[in-house]
């Protein structure tokens, strides 16, 4: 081996030894084993329960003082309807308004003309203030709003049968009867129930 061979050779056993007398050795970092875990899920608020929707109250019913023959008059009526007279076998019509009134302690009034078999209906109850604009409210829905009787109310047809829905204070008035074509033909009598109330 030649004299610049071995120097190599010494040259590099002299940088092996200073390696390994170092008192800190340099170690390779360790490299984070890959996690094989799913993240945790974010956490959920708990939905909040859906809060019951509130049944109405049924309405409340005041007793009507006023009875049939003071609410309307056989003068009142003769002079409207001179062929009717009060109705022996009156009863409200089952599922009606009249019908809905006389549960509310208001009163109910029939009327007939004998020849014709034709009658006339009206009922009256006393509600309180709440009651009455829930009626008010159902009725923009279902009804159709006229000014024949001096006050927010209404007047419709079913069938053949003429219907007014009207409101004087915190009573509410149903009239119908077949000769209600208009709403103007109710008036006479609805004047008169109005002026009983006061």
């Amino acid at each position: 081996m030649t004299r610049r061979s071995i120097a190599g050779v010494l040259a590099l056993l002299g940088m092996l030894s200073l390696a390994a007398c170092t008192s800190n050795p340099v170690q390779p970092v360790p490299e984070e084993p890959a996690s094989s875990a799913e993240p945790a899920p974010e956490p959920t608020t708990p939905a909040e329960p859906t809060p019951a929707v509130p049944t109405p109250a049924p309405p409340v019913g005041i007793p009507v003082e006023q009875s049939c023959d003071e609410l309307v008059t056989a003068e009142e009526l003769s002079a409207v309807h001179p062929d009717f007279a009060a109705d022996p076998g009156y009863a409200p019509s089952p599922g009606s308004d009249a019908e809905v009134i006389a549960t509310l302690e208001g009163v109910t009034c029939g009327w007939i003309d004998p020849a014709t078999g034709q009658t006339i209906e009206i009922a009256v109850a006393h509600l309180v203030p709440d009651d009455i604009e829930a009626l008010q409210n159902r009725l923009v829905l279902t009804s159709h709003s006229v000014p024949t009787y001096g006050g927010v109310d209404y007047f419709e047809k079913s069938g053949t049968t003429g219907i007014a829905n009207v409101f004087e204070g915190d009573y509410w008035i149903v009239a119908d009867s077949p000769t209600f074509y208009e709403p103007g033909d109710a008036a006479p009598l609805i004047s008169a129930v109005k002026a009983a109330l006061q």
